[in-house]
């Protein structure tokens, strides 16, 4: 069988988020490193982010979410990462638009605003770009580093907020997934689903890569690490059930509740007003424009949420703290 290509870095979020899918279901892939001009995917529409991924075919398709989920209606019932049940399917959904709309935010902007993480990823980013540009690593390095520190005002990181966006963002995130997974398990229970891989994404990219956030996670989070080494080599482990939607253990509730301190409460006002301003600890805020790729996300999940509703599945919204976030909103 043909690999699968993917275009894309292995520092990057949702490159290493279909990667780690892609070995989880035991498909073979190749790396093409680098970004460069991909004229069938162009054709078809790509949007220009990464990654691209053509399949055995050669048929193109981008969007991390969209890939997997694509790739998932063919893959075997025991490696199938959404749920047959609607609850658990729309919480896998939840948590993955949870951790791709927003904590790529601290992900890209700690990688760009520390010293420690921007001197190993940018000459690490750099040598990848170098295999298909053919430019001195410095030379590649000298551009990437500055454009893309340019570009977090966009994503709502500043020097005055990121160490807020750290401690008040991504640090209780450790806290409540080391609460949810030190017991080894996945997200929705002994097996991972496509939120799980979201996770996988972020950490194996950025926070369990970088230097200054691994420290970080280390101390507050070390069963994401733990995590984030399993689906690494999946291989090497054996994997379970989902949880029963009717018995859903506290410690997830938390973590659903996690979206609705920050990211829930900007985004459905961000997507309507365009912009929004989000509060961060001790006073610090950041104000966050919305973007047409991101108006277009908030609505798949109304949707998503219009189809899945049921009293069970508003029960556990309720009991997160989450529910006015999407009952209020599907008109």
């Amino acid at each position: 069988m043909s690999p699968y290509l993917v275009f894309g870095l292995t520092r990057s979020y949702f490159t290493r988020k279909v990667t780690g899918y892609l070995d989880y279901t035991d498909r073979p892939w190749r790396l093409e490193p680098g970004i460069r001009d991909h004229p069938a995917a162009t054709e078809a529409g790509w949007n220009g982010g990464i990654p691209v991924v053509t399949d055995p075919d050669g048929v193109p398709m981008w969007d991390s979410t969209s890939i997997i989920e694509h790739l998932d209606l063919a893959t075997d019932r025991a490696r199938s990462v959404l749920p047959s049940d609607s609850t658990l399917r729309f919480l896998a959904y939840l948590i993955d638009d949870f951790s791709d709309e927003w904590f790529y935010r601290p992900a890209v902007g700690s990688r760009w605003s520390y010293p420690a993480n921007t001197d190993t990823a940018g000459w690490q980013i750099a040598e990848e770009l170098s295999v298909s540009l053919s430019l001195p690593g410095a030379l590649v390095r000298g551009t990437v580093v500055p454009t893309m520190q340019a570009s977090l005002i966009k994503l709502g990181v500043t020097p005055e907020n990121i160490d807020a966006w750290m401690s008040d963002v991504f640090v209780s995130w450790l806290g409540v997934l080391q609460a949810h997974l030190d017991d080894g398990r996945y997200l929705l229970g002994d097996r991972p689903c496509l939120a799980d891989f979201a996770i996988f994404g972020a950490n194996a990219a950025h926070f369990v890569g970088d230097p200054y956030c691994r420290e970080l996670a280390d101390e507050h989070g070390p069963a994401v690490v733990a995590h984030t080494h399993r689906l690494v080599a999946p291989q090497q482990h054996q994997f379970g059930e989902w949880f029963d939607a009717a018995e859903l253990p506290d410690t997830l509730i938390a973590v659903i509740a996690e979206s609705g301190r920050h990211y829930l409460p900007w985004v459905a006002e961000a997507t309507v007003e365009g912009s929004a301003t989000v509060e961060l600890a001790n006073g610090v805020t950041a104000e966050i424009a919305s973007t047409p790729f991101l108006d277009q996300a908030r609505g798949v999940m109304l949707a998503r949420y219009a189809d899945a509703r049921s009293p069970e599945l508003d029960a556990v919204l309720e009991r997160a703290g989450v529910l006015r976030y999407f009952a209020d909103h599907i008109d």
